[in-house]
């Protein structure tokens, strides 16, 4: 700060001094220098011009980091020595050299507190001076929430759903700390949902500064999206594990954006976050500090542990004063992640999955034999697995008047987190058999297979199954013998957030997937012969014996 020293003893034209003279530490100063003594002689007042002649000196001092924030510090500066125009003793006619009264350090920051406002507020002398500063404080804050969904991504439907209840509310608590409310709550979400978060960086502090550059990590669970509008228009960037910028989604672990930085201001100031005022805020005029925000949009993806809550950071990871000089937060250290800090926070979701499953089995053989009708019932479940084949012997002198139907049940269960329905079953008719309307109200025909949507629209909870019934003919014709397996299948599924099934495609006929199952039946005749019914048990037990070996062998191994 610089100080001016005039050649003046009081506060009126007839006090100030008629003789020149000298400042002692200016006079050294000469001396040491070699300078002509000449050079700092401040002159007497100019009555005719009114001037008066100063001569000044700066000093440079640094704020300690143990200065406490918004706490006033008090300089003082005094004349200690002075003499006349070549080394006169002198004396002033209205201040005593090195004689101001230094306040306690309790006092000193109120020092002439009580004058502050005036025109001119003098020393305990005029040859005494002071200068108050307040110690202002950088201080930015971050908070991450929730604010969109997306579900059914990438169909006709796909629809975003808003969030508004994460919103931080700024209030200050008893302990006048700086707290923001909002749920960190997971928010559940689909498997392939886009989940967009919004980061604002508020200014606690009592300086302007900006946010240069934001980084979010990415976990197992989120993916980023480099061609997605959002992310786009915020400028990210995807950083591998070395922080080394990369185009590899695979790669990537972080993402950063300097679109809030002082760089990329369009317009002066957009970027800017003012100082807060707590006057304002007390007084109401204010709801919360100044802040600026910015977007980012992640697909969720299922994570390692299907359970596990995903949790992503987000932290500013480098700042400036409004000048883009560089600046120390108060209570942070940009681009390190320290429990507790408040340039940094966290958002939770958790990915929940949709599975449907199929099973079907045989419930029943109807025969209806010279008009009579006999069920038996298989005792067969939903949960065997596999299947025992289900057989019906045919007296051959018979064939012609007999008719063969199989009962099925298919079942549908809710093996996933996500609530939801299946549209549509297909069933697939195996050469031999055959589909008649009038035993199947809920079913109906369509090209090389059937259909029903009798379990459409019903919602079926996590554990919730539903179940659907058909029956199938056997094509009379006596070459018409031997396995018959019949194929269900999930054609069409839904669910609110249109999440696909965590491990089956409808309607795609793998037979490895759950939503798909097949039931075995088999047709024989007995012709009476015993030399031909004891081949054909011969030849069940070489294949039972032929299984049962191979499976023992697989055991065994």
């Amino acid at each position: 700060m610089p100080w001016s020293v005039f050649g003046r003893a009081g506060e009126n034209e007839d006090d100030f001094a008629g003789f020149c003279g000298y400042i002692g530490e200016i006079a050294k100063q000469e001396e040491e220098k070699g300078m002509n003594r000449k050079d700092n002689l401040i002159k007497p007042f100019n009555k005719n011009t009114g001037e008066l002649d100063y001569k000044e000196i700066q000093v440079k001092c640094k704020v300690k980091e143990t200065a406490p924030y918004r706490f006033k510090l008090t300089n003082l500066a005094e004349i200690t020595k002075y003499i006349g125009e070549d080394g006169r003793v002198v004396v002033d006619r209205d201040s005593k050299e090195n004689d101001i009264n230094i306040p306690s350090e309790t006092d000193l920051p109120k020092y002439k507190d009580d004058e502050i406002g005036k025109d001119y507020v003098p020393g305990q002398q005029d040859d005494d001076d002071f200068e108050k500063i307040v110690v202002e404080e950088f201080d930015l804050a971050l908070r991450k929430f929730i604010t969109g969904v997306t579900t059914k991504v990438g169909t006709e439907d796909e629809k975003k759903e808003e969030v508004t209840t994460r919103i931080p509310v700024f209030k200050v608590d008893e302990s006048g700390n700086y707290v923001y409310e909002h749920t960190k709550e997971p928010v559940l979400v689909a498997n392939q949902n886009i989940v967009e978060y919004t980061i604002r960086v508020y200014n606690e502090g009592s300086v302007n500064g900006y946010a240069n550059k934001i980084k979010d990590n990415i976990p197992d669970g989120l993916e980023f999206i480099p061609e997605n509008s959002i992310n786009k228009q915020y400028r990210w960037i995807m950083l591998d594990e070395e922080g080394n910028e990369t185009n590899e989604v695979n790669k990537a672990k972080y993402i950063v954006t300097d679109y809030l930085s002082k760089e990329q201001e369009k317009l002066q100031g957009e970027n800017l976050l003012k100082a807060f005022d707590k006057d304002e805020f007390e007084t109401g005029s204010i709801k919360e500090p100044d802040y600026k925000e910015v977007k980012v949009s992640f697909k969720a993806v299922l994570p390692e542990k299907l359970d596990e809550i995903v949790i992503n950071q987000a932290q500013i990871s480098d700042d400036s004063d409004e000048d883009g000089n560089e600046v120390t937060d108060k209570d942070s250290i940009p681009n390190e992640w320290i429990d507790g800090e408040d340039d940094q926070d966290i958002e939770k979701i958790k990915v929940q999955y949709f599975d449907l499953a199929l099973r079907k089995w045989v419930t029943k053989a109807i025969v209806i034999e010279d008009g009579k009708e006999t069920i038996t019932e298989t005792g067969h479940k939903a949960e065997d697995d596999p299947e025992a084949v289900v057989k019906v012997d045919l007296k051959k002198s018979k064939i012609d008047n007999v008719v063969v139907k199989f009962e099925y049940q298919i079942r549908v269960t809710n093996e996933g987190q996500i609530p939801g329905s299946v549209e549509e079953i297909s069933d697939y008719i195996p050469q031999g058999l055959k589909f008649e309307t009038a035993d199947n109200k809920d079913w109906e025909m369509q090209e090389g297979k059937v259909i029903t949507h009798k379990l459409a629209g019903k919602i079926l909870q996590p554990g919730e199954s539903a179940e659907v019934t058909i029956r199938l003919i056997w094509i009379n014709k006596d070459n018409n013998m031997g396995l018959k397996v019949n194929v269900a299948e999930i054609s069409k599924d839904y669910n609110e957030y249109g999440s696909p099934d965590i491990d089956s495609t409808p309607n795609n006929k793998v037979p490895a997937e759950d939503d798909i199952d097949d039931a075995p039946v088999m047709l024989t005749v007995k012709t009476g012969q015993t030399i031909l019914y004891i081949g054909l048990i011969i030849g069940v037990l070489t294949i039972i014996a032929v299984g049962t070996y191979g499976i023992k062998r697989f055991v065994v191994k």
